[in-house]
């Protein structure tokens, strides 16, 4: 299974998209509790948007064939976008669009790389390839969360710093977005180029 290219990229990149995933959803409603004041019920309510996009988006991506890429370009946008947290931020002008947009992104990015993940498996080893690639993601949740919290640690206790410090970590997620984005797109154009080689004829 490891000699099999798609699957090997495919989970490679889910590492990357489990780490901005998790991140998101564990700095983002820090953000709104520790810095806007919100209520652990209206934190969650708030995420509503985003996970409508991300339904919304998987469900199109199962209709499209190149939805990765696009998908990745977009969460990094959302991500970018999220990252100015202001400290006297409000929902509508602050959380709303780059919350649909990583929502867009997520759901455009995880259908095709689960696709991708299973790619050429064998019948026999279906279980154990759709097995991994969701293993790929909850294992880079958490090396994110390890990676990115300690960006995110505030040098003083003041609301300025705890959202400079959400402000960094969600950068870092933007850029592990755009890293995955640039994987997948050299990943494509290797494609492109072994299917535009000719086979050798037989004589």
């Amino acid at each position: 299974m490891l000699r099999n290219r798609s699957l090997v990229t495919g989970n490679i990149l889910m590492l990357l998209l489990g780490a901005v995933w998790v991140a998101t959803f564990f700095f983002l409603p820090l953000y709104q509790q520790k810095v806007l004041g919100y209520s652990p019920l209206e934190a969650g309510l708030t995420q509503l948007p985003l996970a409508a996009a991300l339904m919304a988006a998987s469900w199109g991506a199962g209709r499209l064939s190149k939805s990765l890429l696009p998908g990745l370009l977009v969460l990094a946008a959302g991500l970018l976008w999220l990252a100015r947290l202001p400290v006297d931020g409000a929902f509508l002008p602050d959380l709303l669009g780059p919350s649909v947009l990583i929502g867009t992104g997520l759901g455009l990015a995880f259908v095709p790389l689960t696709a991708l993940g299973v790619a050429g498996a064998e019948p026999r080893h279906a279980g154990i390839a759709g097995g991994l690639i969701n293993t790929s993601r909850q294992v880079g949740g958490a090396l994110g969360l390890a990676v990115l919290t300690p960006l995110a640690a505030p040098a003083a206790p003041e609301l300025a710093a705890l959202a400079h410090g959400y402000r960094r970590a969600l950068v870092a997620a933007a850029l592990i977005a755009l890293l995955a984005a640039a994987a997948s797109a050299i990943h494509l154009l290797r494609g492109r180029s072994r299917a535009a080689t000719p086979l050798p004829s037989r004589s």
